[in-house]
């Protein structure tokens, strides 16, 4: 006789928003998704690994955040798999960090141009701050190994430090934001763009501008700072 399991039920911490604020949040981050996915589908026979790379990583960030703030998806990706996930992003863009600076090669615009920044510093610690996203929503028991990998909830000082350390890349990531709405700001002349494929529509260069590609990256990094301010 087959038994049929039920699935374990969400055991964390959700994010603690109203209900208005994070639908909000969650339209916001599935539109930066959608711009992202579709900017590199329309840019695929353009062979920038590192361009596509960080616009891919942009992707799952704004999914992972557009599901953790709305309770109905919130335990799509648990926290102990959004830790372990996020966590060997970063230590990819950690690899290439260490590689550029070993070969002495240039790192690129912490900012970007006419896509999202492929700086491995500035991937490195927005992957870094949804490590500490999911490392809040973790039980307070701390029963699973990533908890204590990731300063989780066990006990002493630990949820201090890791809301220490969610307030430094809060504020890093609104100093990112602030310099890219500047820098946008400053810009007089477009930036020409190539595209792979799809033509050049209204909408493909509506999705193909620099103010809309740099835009979307400053109001996701804004966004993910202010959820670890509210976490």
């Amino acid at each position: 006789m087959l038994v049929r399991r039920r699935s374990a039920p969400f055991r964390g911490r959700p994010v603690s928003m109203p209900a208005p604020l994070a639908g909000a949040f969650a339209a916001v981050f599935l539109v930066a998704a959608a711009l992202c996915t579709v900017s590199l589908w329309r840019r695929r026979a353009r062979h920038e690994g590192p361009a596509a790379a960080a616009e891919a990583n942009h992707v799952v960030m704004a999914l992972a955040m557009a599901a953790m703030v709305l309770p109905a998806t919130a335990a799509a990706l648990p926290p102990v798999d959004g830790v372990v996930l996020f966590a060997v992003i970063g230590g990819a863009w950690t690899v290439r960090l260490v590689a550029l600076l070993a070969r002495g090669r240039a790192l690129g615009s912490p900012i970007g141009g006419d896509r999202c920044a492929a700086h491995p510093t500035h991937l490195l610690l927005s992957n870094a701050a949804m490590v500490v996203m999911y490392a809040v929503m973790l039980p307070s028991g701390g029963a699973s190994a990533a908890a204590g990998a990731h300063a989780g909830h066990g006990g002493g000082s630990s949820p201090l430090a890791l809301s220490a350390v969610g307030v430094t890349l809060a504020v890093y990531l609104l100093v990112h934001a602030g310099v890219t709405v500047a820098a946008l700001a400053r810009a007089t002349a477009p930036v020409a763009v190539t595209v792979g494929g799809g033509g050049s529509g209204p909408v493909g260069r509506f999705v193909d501008a620099p103010a809309v590609q740099l835009g979307c990256q400053a109001v996701t990094g804004a966004g993910m700072a202010l959820m670890l301010l509210v976490h």
